[in-house]
């Protein structure tokens, strides 16, 4: 149907941005919705030419009031009008329409077929079948997942970045360890990763959907907060042994830790009510040297699943809200293991009475996977108190009924009147 065509040469610039913002406005993997972004620039990739449909890559620049730009990834597809699922975003007048290339099976089709063939912009780590029908996943926010099958996914990143993406980068480090999605490929365009084709568990359970439910009930979680704990240090052990490390000094840590505090009461003035006690905490930090490694960056219950008995780890890209260079620092491992018990804590506010006993067992049997000898005390609560501060920044923004959460964690006095205590 399509022909030998570059999906850039058919479209009205002016049009395609004008579509793909109303699009972007109301997609759920949009970060930038309370800051007053405006499109700045529009860029279509190299078209993938296929049977029945044709892909390409649209880059869509979004900027805002401070000046800084973000660029938003949606993958189109050129058809027949009508021939397809999902809506159409712009309709060329030809009898063939513009749509959203995650939405069309037949499109996220050519994908797989450009993979197995390594065609230019396409890496193939490990061989992929090409047959297998594509389902869209729903239910992520920051990236848009397609499904082959029941063996592969393909994770289509929607916010771009210059260089190797994240995700896939640690991906590859932490191939064959047993701890992660084995990688079979990437997509690229110029100099920045499209998305990234992946293993797909079977049966998965999610996380944090488990945990929400134990804690409900009152389930105990602890088995399964161990086996966690012993996974990650696996993973911190083989990032350690394959990139590079470093240190840190403690003394700089809790400066960075003040600012971000400081930016964050500025956001979010309730903040000031605790100062004085997250104070102390990053006063107990003192000064020395603590080692310093390629970690997670943003590890909580939503990022690990459980798949036949085992637990793996997803989702390598850090916190959203920090810069591509502050998610590729080395970092300490323990901010991974103060997000996850921070999330423990979230799971425990799922339950009506916040489930204080059910938390504490999970947290104990959670740093006891990860280290029997136990935890630096210290520098677990500056991390975790500095991941509260950062929760409260994105309650604020995104969920305001759930910011009494990290408010309980930097002042626990409070938790009874939150849970009717």
């Amino acid at each position: 149907m399509s022909g030998d065509v570059a999906i850039a040469g058919l479209v009205d610039t002016t049009d395609l941005t004008a579509a793909l913002w109303e699009l972007a406005r109301d997609a759920r993997w949009f970060s930038g919705r309370s800051r007053g972004g405006r499109p700045a620039g529009l860029h279509v990739g190299r078209t993938l030419v296929g049977h029945e449909r044709s892909v390409a890559p649209a880059v869509l620049d979004v900027r805002y009031a401070d000046g800084t730009t973000e660029r938003y990834h949606v993958p189109l597809v050129l058809r027949t009008v009508g021939s397809g699922p999902g809506p159409a975003l712009l309709d060329l007048g030809d009898g063939r329409e513009l749509a959203e290339a995650v939405d069309d099976p037949r499109a996220m089709r050519v994908l797989l077929e450009h993979l197995a063939g390594s065609a230019p912009g396409f890496e193939l780590l490990s061989p992929v079948p090409t047959d297998l029908p594509a389902r869209r996943y729903t239910g992520e926010q920051s990236n848009t997942t397609v499904f082959f099958g029941t063996q592969l996914l393909c994770k289509v990143f929607r916010r771009l970045e210059d260089g190797p993406n994240v995700d896939v980068e640690l991906h590859r480090e932490l191939a064959g360890t047993g701890t992660v999605a084995e990688l079979h490929g990437v997509w690229r365009d110029e100099d920045a990763d499209l998305a990234v084709f992946l293993e797909a568990f079977s049966d998965p359970i999610d996380g944090y959907v488990a945990a929400c439910d134990a804690a409900r009930v009152g389930r105990p979680f602890d088995d399964h907060a161990e086996a966690l704990g012993r996974t990650l240090r696996r993973v911190h052990a083989t990032l350690a042994e394959r990139l590079p490390t470093t240190s840190l000094h403690t003394a700089d840590l809790a400066e960075t830790f003040r600012r971000r505090f400081s930016a964050a009461a500025s956001e979010v003035p309730r903040l000031r009510d605790v100062q004085s006690r997250v104070e102390e905490r990053y006063a107990g930090l003192g000064a020395q040297d603590i080692p310093a490694q390629r970690i997670h960056g943003d590890c909580h219950l939503g990022q690990v699943l459980l798949t036949e008995g085992r637990w793996r780890y997803v989702d390598f890209e850090g916190e959203p809200l920090k810069s591509l260079d502050e998610r590729r620092e080395p970092d300490s491992p323990w901010r991974d293991v103060a997000g996850m018990l921070r999330s423990f804590d979230y799971a425990a506010a799922s339950a009506p009475d916040g489930a204080p006993e059910w938390r504490r067992r999970a947290r104990r049997a959670f740093l006891h996977g990860y280290s029997p000898d136990g935890p630096d005390t210290a520098l677990l609560e500056a991390f975790e108190t500095d991941k509260a501060v950062y929760e409260v920044v994105y309650e604020s923004r995104n969920r305001p009924h759930m910011i009494h959460v990290p408010l309980i964690h930097l002042d626990p006095t409070t938790e009874g009147a939150h849970h009717g205590a």
